[in-house]
């Protein structure tokens, strides 16, 4: 037995020889000497049957136990080299303290156990168990795979696992898979899953070989000492009862990885069953050439590495400390931090900002190893004219937008790039980019900013840049033969580059309806078209799956897209962002990990990058020196700002856009849903049925409404108009601010108010506004503003001598603006509305519907017309147009907007 102890060590010290120097081949090659003078010895005294021949090995056994534990320490740190009893196992600090190349087998067969067995396992290409019972087999895979998911820092290593046999052998490490699949998935069992995992290694394989020339390395280890930022894991892959459940293809991808393993970080450990007969095609023997072999036969094994040699394996983890130690390891992965990239770090200096933008846009998003990972978007040679990006929920996409904008922001001016960023998944993270009170900057390169845009606004803006491509195809025709942007001098009148970032792309396409089909119509557009007029897209979504509005038209709009980026993910949406077969994204590890690929999805092109950070307040910064620069050149124009779910601003647009005189009064009731802001108006004749009817529930919306109406309407004329306010909310104390402010501001600008809020006041001043219209013409313009008319009582109450309220206010809408007396009501209900004014309904120029029966609306708009009725939205119909028009009504002034308003109008 003391034979089989020297040689152990020889072998394990000749293994070493690479690391330790000649120091340790010099020690090696005398202990070899000595080994073989002790073999002699002992054999001898075996053959003699000599009583001193155990002493003998034992004494041997003894001489070199101290340098074979200390060697065994340097090749196999921490848990990798500790027996399972190790008080190691039970402390925190040992886990995750790093892998070494070898590992721990158990102790040379003798008594004293002193002499520890290691093997070297990482570096190789793995290892092969065959033993006595199946069971016995497994468990020496557990051990090896426990000790080193314990070995190995979070997320530096995975193992993947094929148990056809439904065995549940890797069920020891459960709770890892259950929080970390990406460090220990789940099991596979079927021939169909595993081909999946040997196809994601077979591109694995590919593209770690491509870096690893790159940068001139031979192995996997000189990469991960190379100083990438992010280091990539050893690949393990385990294998139960082999070759069951392989066929041919699968044992064809086998052996091309295990012929290439040791050079890619790739390890198999692969428990072989010699009693399962291979499927047709199968030759397990060829596999086997490529591993190292185990026979384990009880409790003891032998290793091809060392032959001749009998190792005593150690026992099972016991159950305690396996779950403590898995605990340990999710812990440690809660914890593990990926290492980050200073965005200001990818930035050109000051000196360098806003480059004439030539033949592409160019900007650096992050490092692949030591590389800049840089995005260049280009018209031609080759083309790469959109991107498409995907990634799982907080993996950092919206990081990765951010970054891309800003980056580009600081490399071309707003003369050379104009950007339209929409998000239409209602986050914040475009806030930022856009004016808002008390902040005086924006990015000067915004044209269109949705903070939160809906579908109908996303459908606009496709509009809109369908329109704008259409004028640069004249612009193009006008100088001859110029078929791409990139061939136009740089000069004034070259139209810039637009860059259109569409966040959660998909929402425009998740109902099956006429916004859906119209957008993928445009979208489809623009993909084709836009890339010689210098516009690009940019998709983004956590994922395309399932979305039916695009599934016949996949092809023509991502074939469209050379640009591929998939941030972490699972298998099915990295293949959908990517291409199918490339499940790359799958086995990214951290958050800002991405997969960069260039062409098309094509595995064989994946570049695996590390996103630079970018912090919000560094980019606030960033953007308060872009808009200085830009104001130093010239006024900056703010965007077109959006934000669904919220009504629009009468005070801003009052400011940025103060009602003209005009041959016709306009009164606005809202902004559109467009690219453009002009309000959308009613038009105000003195003609009999000029007035407007708002309808549906909703007083904060319906003040709003007749704010933006009576205030703009007011303001278009030098000589300003009455106003008589009816008002059935008084008791309404919600209504208070909203009304006083709209009085109010109705003062400032110069009329005359009367506000009339008691319900028997308001019937009597509906009739004497019918005495007035009684009265013929010659009277000062006066505009009646009824809030909420179906809350005044006794509209239709018999009053003896005179006729009934209800039938003086048809009277007066229908006739008043013959003689100056136009009138702008609100009824929550078309029905309350028929009862009091008729079923004409004095013949009113226009409707606003607020949040209204569809029934009601389709009465009077027609029976194709829908409406969902959603808040902040009304519907406009002046009984002109082609069809009703949806707006953003304004909302109620409060006390703050009184001063802008007057500011804004004047007197």
């Amino acid at each position: 037995m003391s034979v089989a102890a020297l040689e152990a060590r020889l072998r394990g010290l000749a293994a070493a020889v690479d690391r330790l120097g000649a120091d340790a081949r010099d020690l090696a090659e005398e202990q070899h000497q000595e080994a073989l003078d002790a073999q002699r010895q002992v054999e001898g005294g075996r053959m003699a049957k000599a009583p001193n021949a155990d002493v003998a090995a034992a004494a041997a056994a003894s001489r070199i136990a101290p340098d074979a534990v200390r060697l065994a320490a340097q090749l196999a740190p921490g848990l990798a080299g500790e027996p399972p009893a190790a008080p190691g196992w039970r402390s925190r600090e040992y886990v995750g303290a790093g892998v070494g190349p070898y590992v721990r087998l158990g102790d040379l067969e003798q008594g004293t156990g002193s002499v520890p067995v290691i093997a070297p396992l990482l570096g190789t290409n793995g290892w092969q168990v065959l033993a006595d019972t199946p069971s016995s087999g497994h468990r020496l895979v557990q051990s090896l795979a426990l000790r080193l998911v314990a070995t190995a820092p979070p997320f530096r290593l995975r193992v993947d696992s094929f148990d056809p046999r439904l065995t549940g052998a890797m069920g020891l490490l459960r709770q890892i898979t259950s929080k970390y699949p990406q460090i220990v998935p789940r099991s596979v069992n079927t021939v169909d899953q595993f081909r999946d995992v040997l196809s994601s290694l077979v591109e694995l394989s590919s593209e770690r070989a491509g870096r690893m020339t790159q940068l001139g390395y031979r192995r996997f280890e000189q990469l991960l000492d190379s100083g990438a930022a992010v280091k990539d894991p050893y690949r393990i892959v385990a294998l139960f009862d082999y070759p069951s459940g392989i066929d041919e293809a699968s044992q064809r991808d086998l052996l091309r990885l295990a012929a290439t393993a040791a050079d890619r970080g790739i390890v198999f450990l692969v428990h072989a069953d010699q009693k399962i007969a291979p499927a047709s095609g199968v030759r397990p023997e060829q596999l086997v050439d490529h591993l190292a072999r185990v026979e384990v036969t009880g409790e003891r094994a032998t290793f091809s590495h060392f032959p001749g040699i009998s190792v005593r394996l150690d026992p099972p983890f016991d159950a305690t400390t396996t779950s403590d130690i898995v605990s340990i390891v999710t812990d440690l992965a809660d914890g593990a931090v990926l290492p980050t990239i200073d965005f200001a770090s990818t930035l050109p200096d000051d000196s360098e900002w806003w480059q004439p933008a030539r033949d592409e846009l160019s900007t650096i998003i992050g490092y692949d190893d030591r590389t800049p990972a840089r995005l260049r978007l280009r018209t031609g040679n080759p083309a790469l004219p959109h991107i498409l990006i995907g990634g799982a929920a907080g993996q950092g996409k919206s990081n990765l937008l951010l970054v891309m904008i800003h980056g580009l922001a600081v490399r071309y001016s707003p003369r050379d790039l104009e950007m339209y960023l929409l998000d239409f998944k209602h986050g914040v993270e475009f806030a930022g980019l856009g004016p808002a009170h008390g902040r005086a900057h924006w990015l000067p390169h915004v044209k269109v900013l949705g903070v939160h845009s809906d579908r109908a606004f996303g459908l606009a803006v496709l509009r809109h840049l369908n329109t704008e491509l259409g004028r640069r195809s004249t612009f193009f025709k006008e100088r001859g033969n110029v078929t791409d942007l990139a061939q136009l001098a740089n000069d004034p009148d070259r139209p810039p580059r637009i860059l259109v970032v569409l966040d959660e792309f998909q929402v425009l396409m998740e109902e099956d309806d006429d916004i859906a089909d119209e957008a993928v119509r445009l979208i489809e557009k623009l993909m084709r078209q836009g890339r010689a007029y210098g516009v690009h897209l940019v998709l983004a979504t956590q994922t395309i799956e399932g979305m039916s509005g695009i599934a016949y038209r996949r092809d023509s709009i991502f074939g469209q897209v050379p640009y591929r980026i998939a941030l972490k993910s699972t298998q099915s949406d990295s293949q959908s962002v990517l291409r199918s077969g490339n499940t790359a994204a799958a086995d990214l590890q951290f958050r800002g990990e991405a997969i960069l690929n260039a062409n098309f999805g094509s595995p064989e092109d994946n570049q695996r990058v590390l996103v630079s950070f970018a912090p919000p307040d560094t980019l606030a910064e960033l953007r308060n020196k872009l808009h200085a620069r830009a104001r130093a050149a010239g006024p900056v124009v703010p965007p077109r700002v959006f934000h669904v779910g919220e009504s629009a601003d009468l005070g801003d647009t009052l400011t940025s856009q103060p009602p003209a005189a005009g041959a016709v009064v306009e009164a606005w009731a809202g902004l559109p849903i467009a690219v453009d802001e002009t309000p959308r108006a009613v038009q105000v004749r003195e003609d009999p049925g000029s007035g407007v009817i708002v309808l549906g529930d909703g007083a904060m919306d319906a003040i709003g409404v007749l704010s933006g109406m009576a205030i703009s309407a007011a303001a278009q004329q030098s000589r300003r108009p009455r106003f008589v306010v009816l008002d059935g909310t008084a008791a309404d104390r919600s209504t208070g601010e909203g009304k006083a402010a709209l009085v109010q501001s109705l003062i400032g600008i110069g009329c005359d108010v009367e506000l009339v809020d008691q319900p028997e006041k308001i019937l009597a001043k509906i009739h004497e506004l019918r005495q007035v219209v009684d009265g013929g013409a010659g009277i000062e313009l006066t505009y009646v503003l009824g809030i909420g008319m179906h809350l005044v009582p006794r509209m239709k109450a018999d009053i003896e001598f005179a006729p009934r309220a209800s039938e003086s206010l048809a009277e007066v809408m229908s006739d008043g603006p013959s003689v100056g007396i136009v009138t702008f009501a609100w009824w929550n209900r078309l029905h309350v509305v028929d009862d009091h004014l008729g079923w004409e309904r004095s013949n009113v120029s226009a409707y606003a519907f607020l949040r209204h029966p569809v029934d009601g609306v389709r009465t009077v708009c027609g029976p194709l017309v829908s409406w969902a009725s959603e808040s902040n939205r009304a519907l406009l119909w002046d009984g002109i147009s082609p069809e009703p028009v949806v707006v953003v009504p304004f909302a109620p002034l409060v006390q703050g907007d009184v001063d802008r308003v007057v500011a804004a109008v004047g007197r």
